[in-house]
């Protein structure tokens, strides 16, 4: 075994360097690795201040942990806030939580033209599964209520980032 030593200096070179590619990453992407290990409390202590900065991933993923409790007691009107400022830039996923809790009645009084405008908003940025929960609240509006909810969606295209 005469190449052991060359092994393992090897071994401690890769080591080296895959821990100053981590060192060097972006702070967005050691939260998303420190919420990957389950350190719920750190990595949320990470995302705030991203998100408080304009961080349009951090801000919804802020309001999701809030919203299941990880790191923080669960405060779904506290979600509803960042999720808020996260669909502001264009976030489908922002756009889908937000229908989720106008279509449950949630932190906010349940409104199905509401939820139903969330939820085109997601289908328009390509959220994966908006389209059901669109065609369901679809069920839940009047005839006379789809104008009011195309017209939330196109006032919320032309005043904010488009999906």
């Amino acid at each position: 075994m005469t190449h052991t030593p060359k092994m393992f200096l090897l071994a401690l070179l890769m080591q080296g360097l895959a821990s100053t590619a981590f060192a060097e990453g972006n702070a967005y992407d050691d939260a998303v690795h420190v919420y990957g290990c389950a350190d719920y409390p750190k990595a949320l202590k990470l995302f705030i201040p991203l998100a408080e900065q304009g961080d349009r991933l951090a801000q919804f993923q802020v309001g999701m942990m809030i919203e299941q409790g990880q790191g923080a007691e669960a405060s779904l009107t506290q979600a509803y806030d960042w999720y808020l400022k996260a669909a502001r830039q264009g976030v489908a996923d922002a756009y889908f939580a937000l229908g989720q809790i106008y279509s449950r009645g949630e932190a906010v009084a349940m409104d199905p033209v509401q939820a139903y405008a969330w939820f085109d908003l997601a289908v328009k940025g390509g959220h994966a599964v908006a389209g059901d929960w669109l065609k369901k609240e679809s069920s839940r509006l009047k005839p006379d209520e789809f104008p009011k909810a195309k017209s939330i969606v196109a006032d919320w295209l032309n005043t904010f980032k488009k999906p």
